[in-house]
């Protein structure tokens, strides 16, 4: 059976920001793995990314802030059927357990690489197109020829400050999504559309579809309603087409 593809639509600003925080971390562990020096340096364009994303706004207050909301949530399922009170214990301890690291992570985040000098020439170079090359930086054209596991150590001394950050980011997201009921639904000639119980506190939409039916979901969301179109692709070189025939896909919306 072939894997759906699933399509993320955040409602909020706060969700938004925790799912380009959580997708920049995934590429930079994938490619820190590999080892090799274009990962390495896919690594690093990646980290340089992270930086720029949590030195924008106050991402630990942001978290904490997300943690207290969705404890408050939990708290008022204590005692409603079905609920597994070990589950819910641990869930409770592990959003402590965060919310107590954010608020005792003293300082700014950036600290280990704002005065790092080599760091802060590949941030400015890498900037502009091509701006990382040999001639424009020897001293990265240096580093990239080192052992992996000394480049490996860097970057992990480079990232440890935002291990916290990393961890309760994909704890957040990971009660968010599973807060939601996945269902089946049918895009009729490609178009779907919802209205949303403005009683709950809607913060993802989740379209999950087959690959092989060869289209792709566009959603649009409001506070009160959302839509979900469907495009071919065609062979990518020319205009998306819509679709002109019904779409099976899962559907999740996600409130906590």
């Amino acid at each position: 059976m072939t894997q759906l593809l699933t399509f993320e639509q955040p409602l909020h600003e706060r969700v938004r920001l925790l799912l380009r925080l959580e997708a920049l971390a995934q590429r930079f562990g994938d490619a820190l793995e590999s080892g090799r020096p274009f990962d390495h340096h896919e690594a690093l364009v990646s980290l340089v990314d992270i930086y720029a994303l949590v030195t924008r706004v106050d991402i630990k207050r942001e978290l904490m802030g997300e943690i207290e909301r969705q404890t408050a949530n939990l708290n008022r399922l204590t005692h409603q059927p079905g609920v597994d009170p070990e589950r819910f214990t641990e869930t409770m301890q592990a959003q402590k357990r965060l919310h107590t690291a954010l608020e005792e992570q003293a300082g700014s985040l950036d600290h280990r690489v704002r005065g790092n000098e080599f760091f802060n020439s590949v941030r400015q170079r890498m900037a502009l197109p091509g701006g990382a090359f040999d001639f424009d930086l020897p001293i990265y054209h240096h580093w990239l020829a080192q052992s992996s596991p000394e480049r490996t150590a860097l970057l992990l001394e480079w990232f440890e400050p935002l291990n916290t950050v990393a961890e309760a980011t994909v704890q957040v997201l990971s009660y968010m999504r599973r807060s939601g009921r996945s269902e089946s639904a049918i895009a009729e000639d490609g178009y779907f559309e919802r209205s949303l119980d403005t009683s709950h506190a809607w913060q993802l939409i989740r379209v999950s579809v087959d690959p092989d039916l060869g289209y792709y979901p566009e959603i649009s969301a409001g506070r009160q309603r959302f839509t979900v179109r469907f495009f071919s692709p065609e062979d990518f070189r020319s205009r998306p087409i819509p679709a002109a025939q019904d779409i099976e896909f899962q559907l999740c919306c996600c409130a906590l």
